[in-house]
């Protein structure tokens, strides 16, 4: 898992680079596909997603992340980054400041 899990507020919080996480045939940000579905799916998180190319804010649920989420395994010889799922931008609410 990559980010930080406040689970008090129920609040997952991950900062990414656009240039070098967006899975760019999607448009989408990923997050590891066992720590979705094992702890922010079931308790429903507030996912935040903090891009430090373009200083904006990415704010989902859970549950609307999985309403429109795509799974996808990236292997190759050197590295298995694991199954993640991804959501398009477009369903996130964007805060710029």
């Amino acid at each position: 898992m990559i980010g930080e899990v406040f689970p008090q507020s129920k609040l997952f919080k991950k900062t990414v680079s656009k240039s070098k996480h967006l899975f760019q045939v999607f448009d989408a940000w990923g997050i590891d596909a066992m720590y979705f579905t094992e702890v922010l799916l079931p308790n429903d998180y507030s996912i935040y997603i903090y891009d430090t190319d373009e200083h904006k804010h990415y704010k989902i649920s859970a549950k609307e992340f999985k309403k429109h989420a795509q799974f996808f395994h990236f292997k190759n010889e050197n590295e298995d980054h694991r199954a993640q799922i991804f959501c398009s931008r477009r369903n996130f609410v964007i805060d710029n400041y």
